[in-house]
């Protein structure tokens, strides 16, 4: 026996089943019940309310299992937080030659100077509930209403279609400017408010000092160790997952020496995980991912919804008019800064972004809840709080899509960047335009540029860092195909480092460009490892080889994006593909996926079809339509 019966008598698992049961249910029935807009963050929220405080009280608001989850829940979302940060969004790890030009249209740009006048905006609302006396604490309070929700921000942006270009990819800065920037402030807040102003504020340094050496360590014995952490990475063993773990709880348990919030640590230790992975091991994201989101931090959201205090918000006339003072005070916040990005977007995307950006979640509870904690914030502030992160989550999105809609269908016909107008970025053009795709050569050169043009190839001659930016940001992909190391290094740092583009391929000019450019986070293949690759296809599928090569036949494959929520869950039998259409596979996440006639599609799938011409045109027409 493991428990004495003692024990048994004092630990009951059934607040934990019931809480586990909510968990499984959430997605459940959100997904049966489609027309409702609801994040599943939200539902859980919800259904914490039904069973908690406020509701049947199936749950106890003091259990010993469920603070325990739910703390872990807490710590694992904050660090699934910080490995959702791409550092080469903010500049690190490009080339210093892009340097040289930071355009005030720059998303970073932008990005910080909207961070700014929140400050200033939050700082006014905060201050007038300072003096309601309902927190002790103007700074904690500005910096709370100062948050907003990446985790929200990026899986809309990915399905609106907006990630890839600039305006997403400015969105995407001050989201995460904003997350970061507050946090880490929010840290030294507290740290001031519990220490006072000594010498000890600077244990917070501490934190980035170890995350700096490991790091430096990490750059050296990882490549060392990738071999064997793939080969002990199996079903049993998970390597990788033990590591990952390891770093997570090293950092809380520093954060709590040097007397920092664990929310620091663990997004920190997030972070770290992000810098030492390889670009190409998403399996481990995914693993984690599937470790949080399936079964820790759906205990924590529901634990915040068994707390919840429904009295205490709607107990009175004055209590309902703070919820709503929040609730405009977080949109203003977020909307009237917004009003900088009409420097490079028209007003309809500028609101957009204000709106979008106004959506708050997990950072400003956690934080509410350590205000609370510290007896800084009162509860009603509190759970007004949480009701104003309910509901932000839940509209923005929706009003979001409402202004601007979807741009993925725009972005299919944006052109492919090409960069080197050289013999292999002219013969990746003709072939990209075969395949019936707009294409944009780009190069330094003019002789080149006109050599180009007069093999009916759209190119422009772009010397500096503007105009290359500027013609990157109305693509939708880069190949790099430039020799030199130095050009190859610019234009791709230019891409992913200031524009942040997802799909960036370069051909390697050597070794020493290919571990800079992967530091990037671009696809990098050397020209020998290419002809390898296609002289072994050619010999085992000649067939494949000339459909893929050969579109002079009236056929080709194309791949398609699930997007529409009509699609969500239909049956592959019951989709309307011509009948000189068909579907060789469907990619979810890392999973490649043989389909069948009964195999059920999921937002976010990526089908590649094979089919003639004019049936894939049909096929995708068909597919984007509403209510198919």
């Amino acid at each position: 026996m493991l428990f004495s019966s003692a024990h048994a008598a004092e630990t009951s698992f059934w607040p934990l089943l019931v809480v586990v049961t909510l968990a499984a249910a959430v997605p459940l029935l959100l997904g049966r019940f489609r027309w409702l807009p609801l994040p599943i963050m939200v539902g859980e929220i919800l259904m914490g309310i039904l069973v908690g405080k406020s509701g049947l009280q199936w749950v106890p608001t003091h259990d010993a299992a469920l603070e325990l989850l739910a703390e872990f829940g807490f710590v694992f979302l904050m660090f699934l937080a910080g490995m959702e940060v791409d550092l080469t969004a903010l500049g690190f790890g490009a080339a210093v030659q892009s340097r040289g030009s930071r355009p005030k249209d720059n998303p970073l740009t932008l990005a910080l100077m909207h961070f700014g006048a929140t400050l200033l905006l939050a700082a006014g609302v905060a201050f007038v509930i300072w003096k309601m006396q309902l927190a002790s604490d103007l700074i904690l309070m500005a910096l709370i209403l100062s948050t907003t929700s990446l985790g929200v921000v990026v899986p809309v942006l990915k399905e609106t279609g907006f990630i890839g270009g600039r305006y997403g990819q400015t969105l995407l800065l001050s989201a995460l400017i904003a997350d970061f920037v507050t946090m880490l402030l929010i840290t030294v807040e507290v740290a001031v408010i519990s220490h006072g102003l000594t010498l000890d504020v600077l244990l917070i340094t501490g934190l980035f000092v170890v995350l700096f050496v490991l790091y430096r360590l990490g750059k050296l014995v990882v490549p060392v160790l990738t071999p064997l952490l793939d080969e002990m990475s199996g079903a049993t063993s998970q390597a990788k997952m033990r590591l990952a773990f390891f770093l997570m709880f090293l950092f809380v348990v520093l954060a709590e020496f040097f007397g920092v919030e664990i929310i620091l640590g663990a997004f920190l230790a997030g972070l770290l995980v992000t810098l030492l992975l390889d670009p190409e091991d998403h399996a481990l994201m995914h693993q984690l991912e599937a470790a949080g989101y399936g079964f820790f931090i759906p205990i924590f959201f529901i634990m915040v919804g068994v707390r919840f205090d429904v009295g205490v918000v709607f107990g009175s006339l004055e209590a309902i008019a703070l919820v709503v003072f929040l609730l405009v005070g977080a949109i203003l916040v977020k909307g009237v800064p917004a009003l900088v990005f009409r420097i490079a977007y028209p007003w309809r995307e500028s609101t957009a972004a204000g709106v979008l950006l106004s959506a708050r979640l997990s950072l400003i509870i956690a934080a509410a809840q350590i205000g609370r904690d510290l007896g800084l914030l009162s509860d009603t502030v509190v759970m007004a709080i949480i009701l104003v992160a309910m509901i932000t989550v839940t509209a923005a999105p929706v009003v979001f899509t409402r202004i601007v809609g979807r741009s993925a269908p725009a972005a299919q016909r944006k052109p492919v960047a090409v960069a080197g107008a050289g013999t292999v970025g002219v013969q990746v053009a003709e072939v990209l335009q075969r395949h019936g795709e707009p294409v944009l050569l780009l190069d330094p050169d003019p002789q080149r540029v006109e050599r180009a043009r007069s093999r009916g190839i759209e190119a422009h001659a772009v010397r500096d860092v503007a105009a290359l930016a500027d013609h990157l940001g109305r693509s939708r992909a880069l190949v790099c195909a430039h020799s030199d190391e130095e050009e190859a290094l610019r234009v791709c740092s230019v891409a992913r480092g200031d524009l942040g583009m997802e799909t960036v391929v370069a051909m390697a000019p050597g070794p020493g460009a290919a571990k800079k450019l992967r530091a990037m986070g671009v696809q990098t293949y050397s020209p020998t490892m290419l002809m390898t690759h296609m002289l072994t296809l050619l010999v085992r599928h000649p067939d494949l080889v000339h459909l893929l090569t050969v579109p002079h036949d009236g056929q080709d494959v194309c791949e398609c994006l699930i997007e529409n929520p009509a699609l969500d869950g239909k049956r592959l039998r019951d989709l309307p593909l011509p009948p000189d259409v068909l579907v060789l596979s469907i990619r979810r996440g890392d999973a490649f996926i043989v389909p069948h006639g009964n195999t059920r599609l999921q937002l976010g799938d990526h089908m590649t079809l094979l089919g003639t011409l004019a049936g894939l045109e049909m096929a995708i027409y068909h597919l984007n339509q509403p209510g198919r």
